[in-house]
């Protein structure tokens, strides 16, 4: 008899899959042969996985095609729920494994059980208790956009951030911090602890199981699946007869059609579960992550038992930020909806006043070129600075696309979130309110052997990468967009007012455009202070630093003084 060669990916998890279909085959009188492919989400560390939905599954799959190897094994819940396409069939499902995802966290005590406990025992948790465990305005790790909208539409104070690579080292990602939290499928996990690949570390960290009723998987989660050449199909009907559990391939097959029915799955969020006919299923709105973006709430929908959705709304309606007539106000060169809106929940009156517009200089962005055969952890890392540099970024990804490839690294919240908007969230988020924070931050967690690629405004000081050359990085920067003064003829600010001044660019054309200076300037970093205290425009005015993340720095100062003591650093 030929030997079978059984194509995958090389990740533990996937081999484990492999060697599965390996053991039956062979204890049916197959020889077989397991060929390790490398897929291109293999091949990325970019945070925006539903771009290339289906990456896992179409390099291994190309093997098929060239008849390199004779069937290919997947995690059912990678292959698009419109993928076969005359070239490639689905031959068969092994059993189902759980279908749970879990959170995993660091904030063990008594109460909370292990990782390791609660792979052992069948018990879930409530949703609402289940959230409670990250903190507020914590970052939650995960790259699917099912799990993000899920979380998203319950904790809107979350910053999600992209967590990439093997199960292994989304874990270590944890353990080190860059997250609180961390979504994976519970299947995986089992799978790992049954072979031994779960460090004791990972076995120690708190977990939930998350009760599928309220948070529904992906189709096909829990599910191996086997691949072959869609014209080999009724000769590799004996590997089908001992390979398929026929009840996972009919609710496998039952989930993959409610989700193609639905979009597939990268403009509709949605988790369906599939029991003997039995379908139940949640689906978020188109425009979910817009409203994220903006400070909008928006519900989840259920799915009907025929894949049809309940009371649809694809899109949630954002209304516009409500005027602000009240006296005294903030007036903020941020020019953010979302901080207005949950400044007004929270009773402090803020007007958006933008007064400079991005140009991206186009010509001056450096060819990216990645060795994918390197160590991923000697990949580039995209260092974002601002909102204006993601906006910059993001303009280029056409030309350049490697950078969607690359890790982001985004200096705090703010620019975290502008990464997510344009639909590429940031690998690590540094938490930094300026550059020397963030430089602190560089040098304490990426090793010296990181290339460093820093896309600069033209205004920029350029100590910030001199400084990151000198620690030993090899760094790339520059002048990647221009902040260009806007011309605004006027604006109703009185003396009693706030004004918010976001960068020094900001503050020089705010001064260009003569507009009115309160007596009370607040702004964000000390290299921005320096720049206003040389403009004459501010010489009347005091001038404070806010502390801390921008949100709660801005709330603070208004409720504990009414605007009129300024509890920021001068």
């Amino acid at each position: 008899m030929n030997r079978i060669k059984i194509g995958t990916r090389a990740s533990n998890l996937a081999i484990y899959q492999a060697e599965k279909v390996s053991s039956s085959l062979e204890k049916s009188g197959f020889r077989t042969e397991i060929v390790k492919i490398s897929s291109d989400g293999d091949r990325s560390l970019g945070g925006n996985l539903s771009q290339n939905i289906g990456q896992f599954v179409t390099a291994v799959d190309m093997s098929l095609i060239i008849d390199d190897v004779d069937i290919t094994v997947h995690s059912s819940k990678d292959v698009p729920a419109d993928y076969y396409d005359g070239l490639i069939s689905p031959l068969a499902y092994l059993e189902r494994g759980p279908m749970n995802d879990i959170l995993l966290h660091r904030e063990l005590n008594e109460e909370k059980m292990r990782l390791d406990q609660v792979l052992k025992n069948g018990s879930t948790t409530p949703l609402d208790e289940i959230l409670n465990i990250i903190p507020f305005g914590g970052k939650i790790g995960s790259s699917s956009v099912r799990r993000q909208s899920f979380i998203l539409s319950h904790r809107m104070d979350l910053l999600p951030i992209a967590v990439r690579g093997n199960v292994e080292t989304r874990i270590q990602r944890l353990i080190d911090g860059r997250v609180d939290g961390l979504i994976l499928a519970e299947a995986g996990l089992s799978r790992l602890l049954e072979v031994g690949m779960l460090s004791s570390e990972a076995l120690s960290l708190g977990a939930f199981r998350i009760p599928t009723k309220s948070w529904p998987a992906a189709p096909g989660q829990g599910a191996i699946c086997v691949h072959c050449p869609a014209h080999k199909k009724n000769h590799f009907s004996k590997i089908k007869e001992i390979l398929n559990h026929k009840n996972t391939e009919d609710n496998v097959t039952t989930e993959k059609e409610i989700l193609r029915g639905l979009g597939g799955g990268c403009q509709f969020p949605a988790g369906v579960e599939s029991k003997n006919g039995d379908v139940h299923g949640i689906i978020a709105p188109e425009n979910w992550r817009e409203a994220y973006s903006l400070g909008t709430k928006y519900e989840l929908m259920e799915i009907g038992r025929k894949g049809n959705v309940k009371n649809p709304i694809l899109d949630v309606t954002i209304d516009p930020v409500d005027p602000v007539i009240s006296e005294p106000r903030i007036f903020s060169t941020l020019n953010s909806d979302r901080m207005a809106r949950i400044l007004a929940t929270r009773g402090v009156p803020m007007v958006n006043m933008p007064v400079i517009e991005l140009q991206t200089i186009a010509k001056n962005w450096p060819f990216l070129k990645i060795d994918g055969s390197s160590p991923k952890s000697t990949w580039p890392i995209l260092v974002l600075t601002s909102p204006f540099s993601v906006r910059a970024t993001t303009e280029m990804l056409d030309e350049i696309p490697n950078l969607s490839r690359i890790a982001w690294l985004a200096i705090g919240e703010g620019t975290a979130r502008a990464c997510f908007r344009a639909g590429h969230p940031a690998s690590i988020c540094a938490d930094a309110r300026n550059r020397d924070e963030l430089f602190e931050f560089i040098v304490k967690n990426l090793q010296k052997n990181t290339p460093l690629y820093i896309p600069m405004s033209t205004s920029a000081p350029k100590d910030f990468p001199s400084s990151l050359r000198s620690a030993g990085y090899e760094v790339f920067d520059w002048n990647a967009y221009s902040n260009n003064p806007r011309q605004i003829s006027e604006a109703e600010i009185t003396m009693s007012d706030l004004l918010l001044i976001s960068s020094p660019s900001s503050a020089i054309s705010w001064a260009k455009n003569g507009l009115p200076v309160p007596e009370k300037v607040i702004c964000m970093g000390q290299s921005t202070k320096t720049s206003i205290e040389l403009l004459d425009a501010f010489s009347n005015s005091e001038v404070s630093v806010l502390n801390g993340p921008t949100l709660k720095a801005i709330s603070d100062f208004w409720n504990k003084n009414g605007g009129e003591e300024n509890e920021a650093q001068d």
